[in-house]
């Protein structure tokens, strides 16, 4: 199955080779138009209206994997924008490529939010797809964005503070967890601390937590590699977004 290769994880450099897709990060705003858009945007081959999701990869930075993500979101009918969030600038700036650049990884994520609501081929709807660190993000900056309907984290979680995750999830989007048991990187405890703060808030939570899986499960070129749970995390992504957006 070509998705079991595609939707995957948290960051590695891996170069997958997939025909008639753009695989680098590339900007996508005029040039000289601040804020910039970096990533790949693909969009489904059928016309009309189609809702949105943006891909947040993890801690690695950009992959060409994202792009082939973006295309198989693409395949099931959605605008799907790899976004390439180290790449954000103010002015003249270095690349924001560490933690203390958090808040423009906020202000990308709401950036692109903002370029896809001015694509006439898009509803108003946007679901946040985050993968380990950009499943923090999303959580992070979700709740802020009123276009923002569904988020779906990979075996990422929220913060660590019971005050600051408490105030992410306040009028938080439908979510849908999918974690694995023994991920020694991001602790299944972090998910259902997630879970517990959203529903607390009277938020709406899916979970789906696999037996005996760590961090990066759906990665097929790694020895924790499960292809049914590779399957399993991407038919329940697809199926979520489209009930959500």
């Amino acid at each position: 199955m070509k998705l079991k290769c595609s939707l995957l994880i948290f960051c590695l450099s891996f170069l997958i080779t997939t025909s008639g897709i753009s695989q680098e990060s590339r900007l996508l705003t005029t040039p000289g138009l601040f804020p910039e858009i970096h990533g790949v945007i693909e969009k489904p081959s059928t016309p009309g209206i189609h809702p949105a999701v943006i891909i947040l990869y993890g801690s690695q930075g950009w992959a060409p994997v994202y792009a082939a993500i973006a295309k198989d979101l693409a395949d099931s009918g959605f605008v799907a924008l790899a976004l390439d969030y180290y790449a954000y600038k103010e002015g003249n700036s270095v690349q924001a490529g560490n933690d203390e650049n958090w808040s423009r990884w906020q202000s990308s994520v709401k950036s692109a939010v903002t370029f896809l609501m001015e694509d006439t081929s898009v509803k108003r709807s946007v679901g946040l797809l985050g993968y380990s660190l950009g499943s923090f993000l999303a959580v992070s900056i979700a709740s802020s964005i009123p276009e923002v309907k569904g988020v779906v984290e990979y075996f990422g979680g929220g913060s660590s503070y019971t005050a600051e995750l408490n105030s992410q999830v306040k009028n938080f989007p439908p979510l849908l967890i999918l974690h694995g048991e023994e991920d020694q990187s991001v602790p299944v405890s972090k998910a259902y601390e997630l879970r517990d703060a959203v529903l607390a808030q009277g938020g709406e939570v899916e979970i789906k937590i696999y037996p005996g899986a760590g961090h990066g499960f759906n990665a097929s070129w790694l020895p924790i590699y499960n292809e049914a749970y590779a399957n399993d995390s991407f038919q329940r992504t697809i199926d979520f977004f489209r009930r959500k957006l």
